[in-house]
């Protein structure tokens, strides 16, 4: 029996495909991901206040890894006279023990060999602690006590005038501290009862400072309770006076503040008042316009009970 034709043409057909199929190029497999150690970003060094206490960083801020593995951390630090480190998974908590930088180092892993990073960033403990300086715009006789140096404050300011008197003002008596504390704040504290601090800040002349206002920063204010006898028969027992008067005594102004006003707080906070809200100061007008000297009193305080701040960036400003 002859082969049909169209079972002869079939076959042919049949074998070129599976040769053609025999021949498909086939891709390999992808290589294996290759498993990645942790990456770090953005742990900086770290400059702290004085006082501080503690402070926390949690490092999964700053570690991360590309599988979602568990980062386990070590960490050292060089210092310990200046800080102290504890590690809770991955919460560094810093205690304050003195003042300086301190090197912390830090490895992490993800558990693979070879996959072991780590950074080393320095934490300083300030030795100083004012307020920041002020940014604003300044008019005249501006106090940041930054650049004088340590010491008493009538040794380092020469038209920055502090006296203390008695209840009488029969005669100079000491008064506590008023005194510059690491070339950048100044501390107050009246522990004397009974006594009286005035300071004044003498500008080269007249100045005219309508539409000016005053102001200060202070932390850490402590205050006995008022009694109603720092101002003589005054019932509100005011702790502190911000004066200015001009050249001969004529013209002035006051602001009375007390403990209501200003609070304990380990921050800065700022005091800020227009000069045209301050009062008559002893019948004198109140006049901006011309000031000679501005400053501020204070009253009371004893030694088991005083009055105690700290003041910064004091002056006139717009």
């Amino acid at each position: 029996m002859k082969p049909d034709k169209h079972l002869k043409k079939f076959a042919c057909l049949l074998s070129l495909a599976i040769i053609i199929t025999s021949c498909e190029y086939v891709p390999p497999d992808p290589p294996p991901v290759e498993n990645q150690p942790p990456s770090i970003t953005g742990l900086n060094d770290l400059s702290l206040p004085l006082d501080f206490v503690t402070h926390e960083i949690d490092f999964a801020n700053y570690f991360s890894d590309q599988e979602g593995e568990i980062i386990t951390y070590l960490v050292s630090n060089s210092n310990d006279t200046v800080i102290t480190i504890r590690l809770d998974n991955s919460v560094l908590t810093i205690t304050e023990a003195g003042t300086g930088p301190s090197d912390i180092n830090v490895t992490a892993t993800d558990g693979h060999e070879g996959h072991e990073v780590d950074v080393t960033f320095t934490v300083t403990v300030r030795p100083i602690w004012g307020a920041e300086d002020y940014t604003g715009n300044v008019t005249a006789g501006f106090l940041d006590f930054n650049g004088f140096g340590e010491g008493h404050i009538m040794d380092t300011i020469p038209l920055y005038n502090v006296e203390g008197w008695n209840y009488d003002w029969d005669s100079p008596v000491p008064f506590g501290l008023y005194d510059l504390v690491n070339d950048d704040h100044l501390l107050i504290t009246n522990n004397v009862e009974r006594s009286w601090i005035w300071s004044d800040y003498k500008l080269e002349k007249n100045f005219d400072f309508t539409g000016k206002k005053m102001r200060f920063d202070y932390s850490y204010f402590i205050a006995p309770e008022l009694t109603g006898t720092h101002w003589g028969d005054d019932p509100e027992g005011i702790d502190i006076r911000l004066f200015y008067v001009n050249l001969f005594w004529s013209t002035s102004g006051e602001i009375l503040l007390s403990s209501l006003d200003l609070k304990y707080s380990t921050e800065w906070q700022t005091v800020e008042i227009p000069l045209a809200d301050f009062g008559i100061y002893d019948d004198r007008p109140v006049d901006p316009s011309q000031i000679k000297w501005y400053g501020l009193e204070i009253w009371g305080g004893t030694s088991s009970d005083p009055i105690s701040f700290r003041i910064d960036n004091f002056g006139i400003v717009d």
